[in-house]
């Protein structure tokens, strides 16, 4: 197998939490004097680190409080809104039994990573969960992809990590793993070709042929 070891981030590349995201956002610049921003400027900022979007929209005194009201918003109403996309749930549980090392890379707190996690039955598949803040530095630099592969013991060279946003594909660079894109990317797929990852999944059924398997008797491209 040429990839054994799979890292994925978790907003909009396994769980679709688009629309959890842009309310809380949307909540946030409301109790801050109705800031002038909406979901288009929320949708171009998916993927970078919760602060320095605040930093942005509110500046730099209010930023973390900001962070604070989103933080509220978005762990009040979680799992009103959060689902995995289609196909997650069976190829992940396909590859968890055919022995590759799963793990999640996030730029998101714990706390709701967990959530999503457990609420969409992803949790025991995982081998290593890395969040924000528990390394050096955040994506777009390697240091939690590195984090990850050290906690479970993989190298970067058989090593493939998946996301939806700019911050995936470059921290995957800066790691020296591979890296694949997924076409759902609310930031739509061709923003992501810039990046030049090395692959692009239409469907997360793709990875089979990625790292080698066939689709199954029953298993169908979603």
């Amino acid at each position: 197998m040429k990839y054994r070891t799979i890292l994925f981030d978790l907003d909009g590349t396994l769980l679709d939490t688009t629309p959890l995201i842009v309310a809380s956002f949307l909540h946030t610049f409301a109790e801050y004097g109705s800031l002038p921003y909406g979901e288009k400027e929320v949708l171009e900022a998916l993927g970078e680190p919760l602060l320095e979007q605040m930093k942005r929209f509110g500046g730099e005194e209010r930023a973390e409080a900001m962070v604070k009201t989103y933080r509220r918003h978005n762990v009040a109403h979680h799992d009103d809104y959060v689902q995995a996309f289609p196909g997650v749930n069976h190829v992940l549980e396909r590859l968890h039994r055919e022995g590759f090392t799963l793990g999640v890379v996030s730029n998101k707190q714990r706390v709701t990573v967990e959530m999503g996690l457990r609420l969409c039955g992803l949790e025991p598949l995982m081998a290593t969960v890395v969040c924000q803040g528990e390394a050096e530095r955040d994506k777009p630099a390697p240091d939690p992809l590195r984090l990850a592969m050290n906690r479970v013991g993989a190298d970067a060279a058989d090593t493939l990590m998946v996301g939806d946003s700019r911050f995936d594909l470059l921290a995957a660079h800066n790691a020296g793993t591979a890296s694949a894109g997924v076409a759902w990317s609310a930031h739509g797929a061709e923003s992501l070709l810039a990046y030049k990852p090395d692959y692009l999944l239409h469907s997360m059924e793709d990875l089979y042929g990625i790292i080698g398997l066939t689709v199954v008797d029953g298993e169908e491209r979603r």
